[in-house]
């Protein structure tokens, strides 16, 4: 009797701690990534320059065994059967999401198992906007991602670099990446990578705009990937005061970062970064003003990853309680079992 305690002790322990390990990456057969291209929304793509940047990113996408759709509009219908999304740089107040967009991107992205990459741009004043604030460029994207429950946002500013860059401040290149625990999928080979003219990423906790740092040490779902150096600088172009920052700043500032999103039974991945994918200057350039970069590395092992479903068990800490337990438990038994004999 006691035997067949121990064992069914041990049974109950390697259950429990294999348990977190039943929520590994499961890769369907053929992803479909969607890129929002609405008219008038994406800034430059209509031109022959960026659309051939945007032909590169389709031909890459497309070679990794990936389906690619333009999406010319955002509804539930249109995103049937998406399973990643992509948000570019707006190019101006009209091109604000409507109620029923960011509705339907919520609804999507709630269904569990779906990557959505959220892209900005600094509060720079481009010559063509009237008025001068820009407020525009972080606040429509952070529309979307308080609809899917995300504890990232954009900041309401720009961020320069002096040490790390391509030849001007502005042109920020990381100065830092995340090598660690799941970070590296993304990050791995392709620590430079360009984010020209960023704001960047802070956290949102109870309501209020806060610094990064705090959400990444409260949240283990939530990862940053790049910062700037030490010698990160936030700057205002348009007099709009940051959120969670303040002009002058200086520090290692966040210019990407990743959130899995509890949905169901699945994780949802967002991915947030001060630049964009689409629109205007890119994210995946080789070499700019000189400098070697590992755009493409990083965007194609951002997609590896977001569209990888992960079961949503609970937490690690969860599983880790629940064993001590049951050894207790087990152990207990088989003392009482003993006294008995």
């Amino acid at each position: 009797m006691v035997s067949e305690v121990r064992r069914l002790a041990a049974l109950l322990l390697i259950a429990l701690l294999a348990a977190p390990l039943a929520s590994s990456a499961v890769r369907a057969q053929r992803k479909v990534i969607a890129i929002d291209l609405t008219p008038g929304r994406v800034k430059d793509v209509d031109k022959p320059k960026y659309q051939a940047v945007l032909n590169w990113l389709i031909g890459n996408l497309t070679a990794m065994g990936y389906e690619v759709r333009k999406l010319s509009k955002i509804s539930r219908d249109t995103l049937k059967g998406v399973d990643a999304l992509v948000i570019g740089k707006l190019r101006d107040e009209r091109g604000a999401f409507k109620p029923d967009e960011v509705e339907a991107i919520a609804e999507w992205f709630k269904q569990g198992g779906k990557f959505l990459w959220v892209g900005a741009d600094s509060d720079y004043v481009e010559p063509y906007l009237n008025p001068e604030d820009t407020s525009f460029k972080a606040g429509e994207p952070n529309k979307i991602l308080e609809a899917v429950g995300s504890h990232l946002r954009l900041e309401y500013a720009s961020v320069e670099d002096p040490e790390s860059n391509a030849g001007a401040d502005y042109r920020v290149v990381s100065g830092k990446y995340n090598t660690a625990g799941e970070a590296a999928q993304i990050t791995s080979g392709a620590p430079k990578v360009l984010f020209h003219g960023p704001t960047f990423v802070v956290g949102f906790d109870n309501g209020k705009f806060v610094p990064f740092e705090q959400v990444d040490k409260k949240y283990e779902t939530v990862t940053w990937l790049y910062a700037t150096t030490d010698k990160g600088t936030v700057v205002s172009h348009d007099g709009v005061d940051p959120k969670a920052t303040t002009v002058g700043q200086t520090g290692s500032f966040i210019l990407a970062a990743v959130e899995k999103i509890k949905c169901g039974g699945m994780y949802s991945k967002v991915l947030v970064t001060g630049e964009s994918l689409i629109g205007d200057r890119n994210i995946f350039y080789t070499k700019y003003h000189g400098v070697d970069l590992q755009g493409p590395t990083f965007v194609k092992q951002a997609f590896t990853w977001g569209l990888a479903v992960e079961k949503a068990g609970l937490p690690t800490m969860v599983y880790a309680v629940i064993a001590i337990v049951v050894v207790v438990v087990a152990v207990a038994v088989v003392l009482v079992l003993r006294r008995r004999k």
